[in-house]
């Protein structure tokens, strides 16, 4: 390409810009002003609905089970005391199940210790009541026949109370959420957010201290994530800006070189997130900081590129208008190319079938785009104001300062190693490709985020005690013909299937019908316990379902459907590594097919859900991750004129990838939804210093042709920029380091491993690559 006929366009563009400064300043103040409005308007999505596109086959089945048996999220609170059946823990629990079921927008029933189902035999056959009186005793004797009826029941006893007496687990299930078109119109926040916010307000109230309520359920968790998630990250972001601000007034020495950039990075994120709230897109709660941490950094690289070789034209001649001129007739194209390919490589997560990834690349590559426009645009225009400046003598004597000076050196010291570069080089390779063999594809709470994190910690508290359970799930079976749902072979294949679910290591326990239709035989038969079977007679069954209706039970609606076609088998998990379960639903879906085989098995709920969004996450970032580097690979190509050229280029974008993978598989950090973000993250910015060195080295051969002087050369103008842009970036990054969660942990140490990775490779193996492959053409000026 003739890069000094590109080079001479960005140099118009500059003088352009200086004269209309203020119609660019005037436009920049009113485009940020409209996008605050838009900040207003932004919906944050925390439900895991939320994530797959409409059409998705896991969402349609999820979406099935709820028209049938209703909202599949429940919120659970477990309570803890001395002892469970004094009066005042009863009249507490009592108050507490009843305030739930009142006080909570979208609850239906609750059932717990105070208020469940108790079937008693009668003389005309069965009555349900409950097991607490309205009006609590304070006896012992009382309170004891309490304890005695709650444990005469082992089926009940084991779901709602702890052997000890000191544990009580309280149900609270759900009616289905409205419609987004529904919610909206009253509330900026979601029904599963609003679920667990009343429910956290509830729990917290100093009036239950006595019996310590801990609160789960999906939306209980949901809305604990969020608010985390946002102090933490608002923290985090706030003390990188802070960081941000001091590195770059230590390296600038500069008010200007601290808050354009500044200004550069804040404006992008302002207008892109401004105009999601316009459109009404609804961000992921755990995706938020992504976007704005990438476009920080990479606003900060532009940035550092700009004023770095403007300082040095200031210093070799002081005049102002003219330095601006001459940085962006020289650093224009490579900023230009380097938005470009990083746009193309962020974009390629638009392939994934997950909302929050694709918001991602659309954010993201939106973001790249408004920083590359105002560092093209507003830069120059606020760097245009002030005075000329005398010569620096030493720059003007030497050509560059000391740092300069150093970096042209080490350039020369470069070359004359080759060899051993390259051997390092492909050793250090060799082992991260096998460290990334390694990598776990799956999130796990406490090793994805870490017991540190206080809501973590409460949930696997939960879910490790004798009671609780962490998550839950479902396994809708439906038969082809109505009534077969009630068939006795049917319902016993059910009960095998609930055993075999059972033997499972991450099972806590399974509800279905079945503990119903035991109960009620029970029952039936003098409380006799080996009586608790399922009847072999279907006319019977129904007739007990029937008697169940008629003394007014309802818990039947929610374990099978109306018209006897379609049975629900609940799973309790008692911890949760995505993983693991994957290999569960196929083992349960494998054994249900082959009980059921001519009804349709499908499992559904929110855990499920987010399994199935882990698949998506590592095939579609594969896919995307190889999608990327063939794009910017094509870009280089077309650009320099050279396939080979291209592919060559693309050797030291890859080698930051392949350190963080192999760091991830040798410290046993999973990759999930955040650490999957960093590759690409990585990648769009390697490939930025990468194309600053190729296309000043490109511009420095055609003056000198040859490639050590081009090469040496390069080092003295991209090199301290390249050096400084890591150093800043890198100290962005290593701020989330100091979060209690190991997410922002992960990211903080993979993201600062890979921009180092990536200034290694820019310094060591790119000019080793131009040298040896001679990629511009033969030498014509041996020096």
């Amino acid at each position: 390409m003739k890069i000094e006929k590109i080079n001479n366009w960005f140099e118009k563009l500059a003088i352009g810009t200086i004269k209309k400064r203020w119609l660019v300043i005037g436009s920049f103040i009113a485009i940020i002003a409209i996008s605050v409005i838009g900040l207003k308007q932004i919906v944050v999505e925390s439900s895991y609905d939320g994530y797959f596109l409409e059409d998705d086959p896991m969402l349609v089945q999820s979406d099935k089970f709820k028209e049938i048996f209703g909202n599949d999220n429940f919120v659970a609170v477990l309570t803890e005391c001395d002892n469970s059946f004094s009066k005042q823990s009863l009249e507490l629990i009592r108050e507490l199940s009843n305030e739930l079921m009142d006080s909570l927008s979208y609850s239906e029933k609750v059932t717990s210790l105070t208020n469940i189902e108790f079937m008693t035999g009668t003389e005309d056959g069965m009555t349900i009541e409950q097991i607490v009186p309205e009006v609590i005793p304070s006896d012992k004797a009382s309170l004891d026949s309490i304890r005695l009826k709650a444990f005469s029941k082992p089926n009940i006893a084991q779901k709602l109370v702890s052997k000890d007496g000191r544990l009580t687990w309280i149900l609270l299930k759900l009616r289905a959420f409205p419609e987004d078109s529904v919610w909206k119109k009253t509330s900026s926040k979601g029904p599963d957010y609003v679920t667990g916010l009343e429910a956290g307000r509830i729990i917290s109230k100093a009036k239950y201290k006595a019996i310590n309520p801990r609160a789960t359920g999906m939306p209980y968790l949901n809305y604990s994530k969020q608010v985390w998630m946002g102090k933490e990250a608002g923290r985090v972001m706030m003390l990188a800006f802070i960081l941000a601000i001091f590195v770059l007034a230590l390296i600038t020495k500069s008010f200007r070189g601290v808050v354009v950039p500044l200004l550069t990075s804040i404006g992008s994120i302002v207008i892109v997130y401004g105009f999601t709230g316009f459109i009404g897109y609804k961000i992921d709660s755990g995706m938020t900081s992504i976007p704005v941490l990438l476009s920080f950094a990479i606003a900060i690289a532009y940035n550092i590129h700009i004023y770095s070789f403007f300082r040095k034209q200031m210093l070799l001649h002081g005049q102002r208008k003219q330095a601006i001129v001459e940085t962006v007739k020289d650093m224009g194209w490579p900023l230009f190319f380097s938005a470009l390919t990083t746009i193309a490589g962020l974009l390629t997560f638009l392939i994934i079938p997950m909302k929050p990834l694709r918001f991602v690349g659309m954010a993201t590559s939106s973001c790249v785009l408004f920083s590359f426009l105002i560092v093209l645009f507003l830069m120059p225009s606020l760097l245009s104001f002030g005075k000329n400046k005398k010569p620096h003598p030493e720059v003007e004597k030497k050509g560059g300062k000391w740092f300069d000076r150093k970096m042209m050196a080490f350039g020369v010291w470069t070359l004359n190693h080759t060899k051993s570069i390259l051997i390092i080089f492909s050793v250090v390779t060799l082992a991260c490709i096998w460290g990334m063999t390694k990598v776990e594809t799956a999130f796990d709470a406490e090793k994805t985020m870490g017991r540190k994190v206080p809501y973590v910690n409460s949930i696997l508290e939960i879910g490790e005690s004798e009671l609780g359970s962490m998550y839950s799930y479902d396994f809708m079976v439906e038969f082809p013909e109505n009534d077969l749902a009630k068939k006795p072979e049917n319902l016993k294949k059910l009960e095998q299937l609930a055993a075999f679910v059972d033997s499972l290591p991450l099972t806590k326990r399974t509800t279905s019908i079945l503990d119903i239709l035991k109960d009620l035989n029970q029952t039936l038969n003098e409380n006799n316990a080996a009586n608790y079977v399922i009847p072999n007679d279907e006319n019977q069954i129904a007739q007990m379902l029937l008697l169940y209706e008629n003394a007014g039970g309802t818990e039947s609606q929610y374990w099978i459907d109306y018209d006897y076609k379609r049975l629900r088998l609940m799973i309790e998990i008692s911890s949760f590594n995505s993983g693991e379960l994957e290999k569960d639903l196929a083992i349960i879906q494998h054994k249900a097919e082959d009980l059921f085989p001519g009804a349709n098995v499908t499992a559904v709920g929110s855990i499920p859900q987010f399994t199935a969004m882990m698949q998506y996450v590592v095939r579609g970032q594969i896919q995307s991750f190889m999608i990327a580097i063939l794009i910017v690979a094509l870009l280089l190509s077309i650009v320099f004129g050279s396939i080979r050229l291209g592919l060559i280029g693309m050797i030291p974008n890859i080698a930051p990838a392949l350190v963080v993978g192999g760091i991830m598989g040798f410290l046993d950090i999973p990759l999930d939804m955040m650490t999957a973000t960093i590759m690409p993250m990585i990648l769009g910015l390697a490939v930025d210093d990468t194309i600053h060195f190729i296309n000043h080295s490109h511009l420095e051969f055609n003056r000198t042709q040859n490639y050590a002087e081009s090469i040496k050369r390069t080092f003295g103008v991209v090199g301290v920029a390249i050096i400084l842009s890591t150093v800043v970036i890198s100290a962005n990054f290593i701020v989330y380091a100091t979060s209690i969660s190991k997410s922002f942990i992960h990211l903080g140490v993979l993201a600062v491993a890979g921009m180092v990775a990536a200034l290694l490779a820019d310094l060591f193996i790119t000019p080793v690559l131009i040298k040896s492959f001679k990629i511009f053409g033969k030498e014509n000026n041996k020096i």
